[in-house]
């Protein structure tokens, strides 16, 4: 298909014009005077004339008016002028958006987390990840611990925030929260009258688990304490599992963060001897974006902070 004169007239002046005879013309347009004009681009006035005298070529056109005591711009110079502003502003933002994220200042950002961190350090470490880098998106979802895991290695997630912390190959581990473990229990509850309580009186005990379609991280936990609970109810999230607390339907481990927060019907007790329930940051390993590396020294920070 034979390609129209003005379409090829067009490439071939596109192949003939840099970025350079734009700027030059820019600023002979601004100062009407090729003197002032090559002054601002700290150049000599020769360079500038010949710059501007292969752009009119590459385009076919007169782009200034040229006269002994002035210059001014022809219409085809006036049709010209402002798309050229947009053209080499939009360039400037192009470059500055690929240097931004190559800085991992600007991007997407997926981060999943287990219900739990929501009541120590998620909001914390969300709010001042925002508040420093402004112009990356960043997605938050709740997701159970293998599900995490499975969205890590296939490039899914950017970074988790799992409980109990395990060392992942692949995978960079952070222990950002080493959490004593409490007890949710019915607030008329007898162990209420108690002010803490030891894996020993909890046997037997009607537990609700949070974990077991996670792949039973934190039950494991307990088998290495010894300490085999009865499990009564299965839950996915940590809301409900406190809502079946309240009803009366069994009792609930959680960190000692997630018992701050009154719930009615809900009374919680620490635990003597119960595991730690650790709070862990897992990313890639080597992070597949500066903004992951941002994401971990931040969250490192605002828990160094709130541990002070």
């Amino acid at each position: 298909m034979a390609i129209p004169p003005r379409v090829r007239a067009a490439m071939t002046a596109l192949s003939r014009i840099e970025l350079r005879h734009l700027r030059y013309f820019l600023a002979v347009a601004d100062t009407l005077h090729f003197g002032r004009a090559a002054e601002r681009l700290c150049m000599s006035q020769p360079p500038l004339s010949q710059a501007i005298q292969q752009l009119e070529d590459a385009l076919g056109v007169a782009v200034f008016e040229r006269h002994s005591r002035k210059v001014a711009l022809t219409p085809a110079g006036q049709a010209l002028l402002a798309p050229a502003r947009q053209l080499l502003a939009d360039l400037h933002a192009a470059i500055g958006a690929a240097q931004a994220a190559a800085r991992g200042e600007r991007g997407l950002l997926r981060v999943a987390y287990v219900g739990s961190a929501v009541f120590s350090v998620l909001p914390a470490i969300v709010a001042r990840f925002h508040a420093d880098f402004p112009e990356v998106e960043l997605q938050l979802q709740e997701a159970p611990p293998d599900a995490q895991l499975a969205g890590l290695r296939s490039g899914q997630l950017d970074a988790g925030l799992v409980r109990p912390a395990s060392p992942q190959a692949g995978l960079c581990c952070d222990v950002l929260l080493d959490e004593p473990t409490w007890l949710a229990l019915p607030s008329r509850h007898p162990f209420t009258r108690r002010e803490a309580l030891s894996l020993a009186e909890l046997s037997g005990a009607p537990f609700i688990t949070i974990d077991a379609a996670d792949g039973g991280h934190m039950l494991e936990l307990y088998r290495r304490a010894d300490f085999q609970p009865r499990i009564v109810q299965h839950v996915r999230d940590l809301h409900t599992g406190f809502a079946l607390v309240a009803a009366g339907l069994g009792l609930l481990f959680i960190p000692r963060s997630a018992s701050r927060q009154p719930r009615p019907g809900v009374a919680c007790r620490p635990t003597l001897d119960a595991p730690q329930l650790d709070l862990c940051l897992l990313t890639p390993d080597p992070a597949r974006s500066p903004i992951v590396e941002h994401f971990r020294r931040v969250a490192q920070a605002v828990v160094a902070q709130m541990v002070e």
